[in-house]
């Protein structure tokens, strides 16, 4: 959330401020992935390999920060609007919850929610010897198990998951292109497993291709300690739609399969004896010279060639 009192004298930081106020439509979210004052190598092996495989629209901070998510927000709030980011993963270390990760989201400079897990098992993407996904993949992500039904706060885990492997939006997605799994399983009591798998499609024999899951990594073992859901009013402001950006149906409007737009259009009736026509260059320059024949004759006649002009019209305006 950019302050009211902050202002730019300079043309760069005039264009920074606005890129940061709210949009219409808003840009792809950015994730900021941190540490701790105490981490473990576990987790450092985590969120390196989250960064791995979340790199687009991430930033990945190098230095230890002294922060407590639960405890005080203001300080992870003023770093995450410094670097332009609404959501992030912190890891930190210590006795009382080893190997921790916590993962959130802010809206309008203000934190809607905080999942806090710790890592009870994790394999290491180098550990896994199949080929990796490229950058940008986006993967397909299946959701196991009716806790994320039974539960809101399961509920609210889903919703984060979805929102934090969303990296760009799409309206449709090739066949041909899905490559990539996301697969999380939820069980008793408060386990949240992870797995990440390649598809290779062979051929069947029918118009559905075969379908092969190779596990590529991460593998990652999780159990939920502690939650901070948003309340019903901000949630509710964080899913508002500004009326600018809701697309209207409009009338006489239609799209074919080729995806082209087809419009209808009502026209008065016209009149075409008062519509003005365009007469072709080719038969103008004849026309004027027949014109111009024609006056030479009457005036070696001895005829006055303008007044039979003007009677030639009023014999025409009669007839007519």
């Amino acid at each position: 959330m950019v302050s009211n009192t902050m202002k730019r004298k300079t043309r760069k930081g005039k264009k920074i401020l606005l890129a940061k106020e709210p949009q219409i439509i808003e840009n792809d979210k950015q994730t900021m992935i941190l540490k701790g004052a105490k981490t473990s190598g576990m987790v450092n092996d985590v969120l390196a390999d989250m960064y791995k495989i979340r790199r687009q629209n991430t930033v990945m901070m190098a230095k230890s920060n002294p922060f407590l998510p639960f405890e005080d927000t203001q300080p992870l709030l003023d770093l995450l609007a410094k670097k332009d980011t609404s959501m992030f993963l912190f890891g930190s270390h210590n006795k009382k919850r080893p190997h921790n990760l916590v993962f959130g989201r802010t809206y309008d400079g203000q934190m809607l929610d905080m999942l806090e897990f710790g890592v009870t098992g994790f394999k290491k993407l180098c550990q896994f010897k199949q080929p990796k996904i490229p950058l940008g993949a986006k993967p397909c992500l299946i959701f196991n198990g009716d806790m994320f039904e039974r539960y809101p706060e399961w509920g609210v885990v889903q919703n984060y998951l979805c929102d934090f492997f969303n990296t760009t939006k799409t309206s449709s997605i090739n066949l041909q292109g899905l490559e990539y799994v996301l697969s999380f399983t939820a069980c008793e009591p408060n386990i949240l497993m992870m797995r990440s798998y390649e598809v290779n499609m062979k051929k069947s024999g029918t118009s559905t291709p075969y379908v092969e899951l190779d596990e590529i990594g991460i593998s990652l073992d999780l159990v939920l300690r502690r939650t901070q859901v948003a309340t019903p009013e901000m949630k509710k402001l964080a899913l508002k739609q500004p009326k600018a950006a809701k697309i209207g149906k409009t009338k006489n409007v239609t799209h074919d399969l080729a995806g082209s737009k087809l419009a209808t259009v009502h026209m008065t009736k016209q009149n075409l004896e008062e519509m003005p026509q365009s007469r072709m260059k080719g038969s103008r320059k004849q026309e004027d010279g027949e014109f111009k024949k024609k006056r030479k004759r009457k005036v070696k006649e001895g005829g006055d060639p303008e007044k039979e002009e003007e009677e030639e019209e009023d014999e025409a305006m009669e007839t007519s």
